[in-house]
């Protein structure tokens, strides 16, 4: 359950980001990492050991466990998911193995809807282009998106 009043649910498979632009300026998933990097417990304050320092991210990104990655398999009532909310699938230090098992979870859990957003467009391209010999929607529950802060930055 979230907050976030146009997702039902929020899954994040990894944490950690950095500032890529000026629509970054107020994130306020740092906010909420340096908060939960204090936690008392150390499963949720290990999540985000290292991805902030003084109020800012760090660019280093924490994996998280199996279990947390193949969550999503485990919910049975259809729900409408936002992918990595404190982080950005598509960050430059995310492995791409670890962007493929994210999208074969998408995959195995066809009743859901996957919201992405990303403020890196580019390799989000560059990593969708290599499966176009699939179809035109090859994952039609997958629903890609750019988080984009004004027109000079679109352009």
């Amino acid at each position: 359950m979230t907050k976030i009043q146009w997702t039902n649910e929020t899954w994040n498979p990894f944490a950690g980001c950095s500032k890529i632009s000026a629509g970054c300026k107020n994130c306020y998933a740092i906010r909420d990492a340096v908060r939960l990097s204090g936690n008392d417990n150390p499963k949720i304050a290990n999540k985000y050991a290292g991805t902030v320092s003084e109020n800012n991210w760090t660019g280093t990104i924490n994996l998280a466990s199996e279990d947390t990655l193949l969550k999503p398999l485990r919910w049975t009532r259809p729900r409408m998911i936002f992918v990595n909310s404190m982080s950005d699938l598509f960050h430059e230090n995310v492995p791409e193995k670890w962007i493929d098992k994210v999208f074969e979870v998408m995959y195995e859990a066809a009743s859901h809807t996957f919201q992405i957003l990303t403020k890196r467009p580019e390799r989000m391209l560059d990593y969708i282009s290599k499966f176009a010999y699939l179809s035109n929607n090859p994952l039609p529950n997958v629903w890609l998106g750019v988080s984009i802060e004004d027109q000079k930055t679109a352009d």
